[in-house]
């Protein structure tokens, strides 16, 4: 079996970013398999109006990698769990793609509203998919839209092909969606590749969440949590808070493998994280200020 991973990232090579391409490689050479990593290439960008959003999603657009038999796509910010030996690329049993849900996502969109990323504007959006292009979405027990994650994906050759010849252009589904206007999180790849794995004839399997097993901060200021969701099957950690790219690889390793309690320690912030710094002229520190008095 011929087979690739890919990674892409655009802007300057920071810590983070050179730790995963470093990781994600050596993983892939583990299990007999290629690596790419483009930087600053602009390749959907030719074809979209809004390239760093789906330049990450190039091999759907790229003829180069249309000779392998299977094609991972691997966000910046996945890292590996340490001796890692399972293959992501056996995962499929013939099925076009594979992808992992986000499965606290509805529930969070249901009672919060984060830049308007809600359930009704997901409602929305999945309704728009049945009228426009007849794509029958997938919902959870409570008929909530359901999230997938693009951080990790893998695809076959026959589902690439179905990609580039049956679903719409990157165009006409980011036009199509700003006709809506809803949130611009709902016209980047993220839901487009959820929108059409839903498509007639496609074929998409559910991969162990254990692939993709992101932690994210939760709520705000004054009641940011940390969503992690790794579990002792956990193979690919996605670390999705910002300006983590920043942190040096000892943290990113340690958030990696490591439990919470230990690695919050290593974190490069303030100690008030994922809240925010408490300064002299914040109502906290105003009032520390006073009581100091």
């Amino acid at each position: 079996m011929k087979n690739i991973i890919y990674q892409y990232w655009k802007g300057d090579l920071k810590p983070g970013v050179v730790y995963s391409t470093e990781l994600i490689k050596k993983y892939a050479e583990k299990i007999g398999a290629e690596y790419r990593f483009d930087h600053n290439k602009t390749i959907a960008g030719k074809v979209c109006s809004i390239p760093i959003y789906y330049e990450p999603a190039n091999p759907l657009v790229d003829p180069y990698f249309d000779d392998y038999d299977n094609v991972a796509l691997i966000d910046i910010d996945v890292f590996p769990v340490e001796n890692l030996n399972e293959n992501l690329f056996d995962q499929l049993d013939g099925e076009d793609a594979g992808i992992c849900t986000e499965p606290d996502q509805p529930f969070f969109r249901s009672t919060m509203n984060v830049s308007d990323i809600t359930y009704e504007n997901d409602m929305r959006w999945a309704r728009f998919l049945k009228d426009k292009w007849n794509v029958k979405y997938s919902y959870d027990e409570k008929d909530r839209p359901m999230v997938y994650n693009t951080g990790v994906v893998v695809i076959s050759k026959e589902g690439l092909k179905k990609m580039k010849t049956q679903w719409p252009s990157f165009q006409e589904y980011v036009n199509s969606i700003q006709s809506l206007r809803l949130a611009r999180f709902y016209y980047l790849f993220q839901d487009y590749f959820s929108a059409f794995i839903h498509m007639d004839g496609f074929k998409f399997k559910k991969l162990h969440n254990g692939w993709n097993s992101y932690m994210h901060k939760l709520r705000s200021h004054p009641n940011a949590t940390i969503n992690d969701t790794r579990t002792e099957d956990t193979k690919l950690v996605h670390i999705m808070f910002r300006t983590a790219d920043d942190w040096p690889r000892e943290t990113l390793w340690a958030i990696t493998n490591s439990p919470m309690e230990e690695w919050r320690k290593l974190v490069p912030v303030w100690k008030e994280w994922p809240n925010d710094a408490i300064t002299p002229n914040s109502l906290v520190g105003q009032i520390n200020k006073i009581q100091g008095e």
